[in-house]
């Protein structure tokens, strides 16, 4: 018996089909039908034979063979510009992988979703905290050494300071570097590296152990996409997980493929539009309005398609919601079904459907009870992940990153300005360098946050479809202007406080920091009501 899988959704078991030795030149069209007949009906007896064996050593949740428990670090997966995750690229990566006695991360996939959505949004979850961590060290260094006057400053036409572009230029630079040479040592499971590939017997010993290869999995990360609900084998190892779940902790994490390249715009947006307030030339405090201006423009045409894509994704969620309330072995895919049980060879192939009914049946009762499962408990699971934990505080706070990074280079701007007053104290020295870096603190942990919540519940609630383009453009545009304001109110806020209505700078930080904060807990108390709205039937 020979086993062949070329995803982790796609299982097929090969029966090989007992060569008939004859000259079919010699034989009649009567005849060759007759031993077609025979040679099925011996090739369905043996997958009837074969059948309770499959079932059995699958629902035992054990490992058959103690080489196919394996693992590969997850940077192996990335090297070669991600080849192993690209449909399409040739190549045995078995070598990649090494036995182990446990597997950290289960990598839960679908083969037939988009391969580069998928690798942008696992590079950033295994080293965009790294990367982001790292930028931040950079641009603190940055502002220190430009501090002790250790890099050069260049004037912008306002008094005699000399202002820093360093530490937003070098830590956007750092935070994009990072994750092409960042290497993560996360023992992960992915089944084209620890399947091999071209030993038919290994190959077939994995399949039947997925189930315990799942039982040994510390955790299980689902990268989701709408065609993930729809594969058999999808669903049949979240059945394992669940049930293996029931003897030991372990952990279940999703996440959407478009995440990836959605954070990694955000991230380059946000980068781009911080560039003018480090850079652009200023006479006076009232001409720095003018660029802050144009960057709110330019944000707004950066954000429109971002909105688009939150509305699309709370629509796909819909359609999953829908998937999963209708769930059935019998309107799920897999491989062997779409080709009609046979391969390309004309070898007769197992039926995965049948396969997993059974063992569904064995851990869970009846298939039925599986379903329930499905529209209870594993809905109320995607639907919290997907919707309550993808956009955290700390994706956040990784996206809008360069804001902080900003206020750095206008921190180490004005430190320059303290030598000038030797006379006073360390704090009074530092006032103006204090003052900015506080207000940039505020700014960065506590309103982009509270900005996130609610641009997230926006999109949620205006998510759906008009019936043409240009209502559909219109709706995009709507949302935008409700997330605008409270931006608009923090543009505002900043400018009063910095127009030379508060001539003491202690005064002025309390009065930003208050503002901000009273803000933030609004956009939070309105972000806190539409959740709960949303829950409710119909919307």
């Amino acid at each position: 018996m020979t086993g062949q899988l070329s995803g982790s959704d796609d299982l097929e078991v090969q029966i090989q089909m007992r060569p008939w030795d004859s000259d079919e030149s010699q034989k009649s069209a009567e005849n060759e039908a007759a031993e077609d007949e025979v040679v099925r009906t011996e090739t369905d007896h043996q997958i009837r034979q074969l059948m309770p064996k499959v079932v059995k050593s699958i629902a035992k949740m054990g490992v058959t063979h103690p080489e196919v428990l394996r693992t590969a670090r997850a940077h192996q997966a990335f090297q070669h510009f991600a080849a192993a995750l690209r449909v399409g690229s040739d190549g045995d990566f078995y070598y990649k992988s090494r036995k182990s006695h446990k597997i950290s991360t289960f990598w839960s996939h679908s083969w037939h979703g988009g391969h580069w959505k998928k690798i942008l949004t696992l590079i950033p979850f295994y080293n965009g905290t790294a990367a982001v961590s790292l930028g931040l060290l950079t641009g603190v260094l940055m502002m220190v050494l430009f501090c002790f006057g250790q890099l050069p400053g260049f004037s912008r036409g306002w008094h005699d300071i000399r202002w820093s572009t360093w530490s937003l230029c070098s830590g956007v630079l750092v935070t994009c570097l990072v994750p092409m040479f960042w290497r993560p040592q996360t023992q992960v499971f992915f089944d084209r590296i620890c399947i091999s590939q071209a030993d038919s017997e290994l190959k077939t010993q994995a399949i039947f152990s997925l189930a315990g290869l799942l039982k040994s999995s510390d955790q299980m990360l689902i990268l989701w996409d709408p065609t993930w609900t729809q594969r058999l084998w999808c669903l049949f190892e979240l059945a394992a997980f669940l049930q293996s779940r029931k003897t030991r902790k372990q952990a279940l994490i999703v996440r959407p493929v478009f995440l990836g390249p959605i954070s990694i715009g955000i991230f380059l947006t946000m980068s781009i539009l911080a560039m003018p307030a480090t850079m652009v030339p200023i006479q006076n405090r009232t001409v720095v309005f003018i660029p802050m201006g144009a960057v709110l423009l330019l944000g707004m045409m950066a954000a429109y398609p971002a909105v688009s894509i939150l509305r699309n994704y709370f629509r796909d969620l819909d359609v999953m919601k829908q998937q999963l309330l209708s769930i059935s072995f019998d309107t799920t895919r897999s491989a062997c079904c779409d080709q009609d049980h046979v391969d390309p060879m004309g070898q007769t192939l197992l039926c995965d459907r049948r396969i997993v009914k059974e063992c569904v049946d064995i851990w869970f009762g009846s298939q039925q009870a599986f379903e329930d499962t499905v529209r209870s408990e594993v809905l109320n699971i995607l639907e919290h992940e997907l919707s309550e934990r993808v956009f955290s505080t700390a994706w956040a706070l990784g996206v809008t990153s360069p804001v902080m990074l900003l206020f750095m280079d206008l921190t180490a701007s004005f430190v320059p300005m303290s030598f000038q007053e030797q006379e006073l104290e360390f704090w009074q020295r530092h006032r103006h360098a204090t003052s900015i870096f506080i207000q940039g603190l505020v700014l960065w942990l506590f309103a982009m946050p509270a900005q996130k919540d609610l641009l997230v519940c926006f999109c949620r609630l205006l998510r759906r479809k008009p019936r043409n383009f240009w209502l559909e453009a219109l709706k995009n545009t709507l949302t935008l202007l409700l997330i605008l304001g409270p931006i608009l109110m923090m543009l505002a806020l900043f400018g009063f406080v910095h127009t030379g209505y508060f001539g003491n700078v202690h005064i002025r930080t309390a009065v930003f920091a208050g503002g901000i904060l009273s803000l933030s807990i609004c956009n939070c108390l309105l972000a806190a009501m539409l959740k709960a709205l949303l829950k409710r039937p119909g919307w």
